[in-house]
């Protein structure tokens, strides 16, 4: 008699994940999963004792899977993290359109230390001014990152392009004092060559 198939928990987050890619969040069940599968339903009560523990395990699994960028400069991880909303509209939708539970931090930004550390270093700023900065491109991100989920608008790439390098200059200006646009530039030129 041969082996049955090992279902381990890596495949089971995988398959939900997919559930969510296709039918959005109101189809997860523990049977949708284990057909996304092709198994019985009791791999997953095996890893999990219920649908709520799957679902803590799937937030951080989605993070890492979809929104962890490795990029080369500032505006490239506002591009990656608007892509994921245009793309991923219903894995969008659980992870940041949801409620939260009380005390839980309000964004979920997987890159921030390390974007904070790199805003800092080739800004030439204290790290928690760079927090600050950072978090308004955090804000006007997911704001718009919204805005594609739920269909409200549709932009291009270049439009997602443009809409960046708008915001990024306003805050850029605020945040290093930047009162002439030859400083702008070159601040620009910084940020266009995060990591070194």
């Amino acid at each position: 008699m041969p082996r049955s198939k090992q279902i381990e928990k890596e495949d089971i987050l995988r398959a939900a994940a997919q559930v969510i890619r296709q039918k959005g969040e109101g189809a997860l069940t523990v049977r949708s999963i284990a057909g996304e599968l092709g198994c019985s339903t009791q791999p997953l009560y095996y890893e999990f004792t219920n649908m709520e523990q799957l679902r803590a395990a799937l937030l951080p699994y989605v993070r890492k899977e979809y929104l962890q960028f490795r990029c080369t400069n500032y505006k490239e991880f506002g591009q990656h993290f608007l892509q994921f909303a245009r793309q991923e509209k219903e894995l969008f939708r659980f992870v940041y359109l949801r409620r939260r539970a009380p005390g839980e931090t309000l964004l979920d930004d997987i890159n921030q230390d390390e974007t904070i550390r790199l805003l800092s270093q080739n800004l030439e700023m204290d790290p928690e001014t760079a927090r600050r900065m950072h978090h308004q491109m955090q804000y006007r991100c997911y704001g718009m990152g919204v805005m594609l989920a739920t269909d409200y608008c549709d932009l291009t790439e270049a439009q997602i392009d443009a809409e960046l390098t708008e915001f990024y200059k306003v805050i850029l200006r605020y945040y290093k004092n930047v009162t002439d646009d030859a400083q702008l530039q070159y601040w620009l030129g910084r940020s266009r060559h995060l990591i070194l």
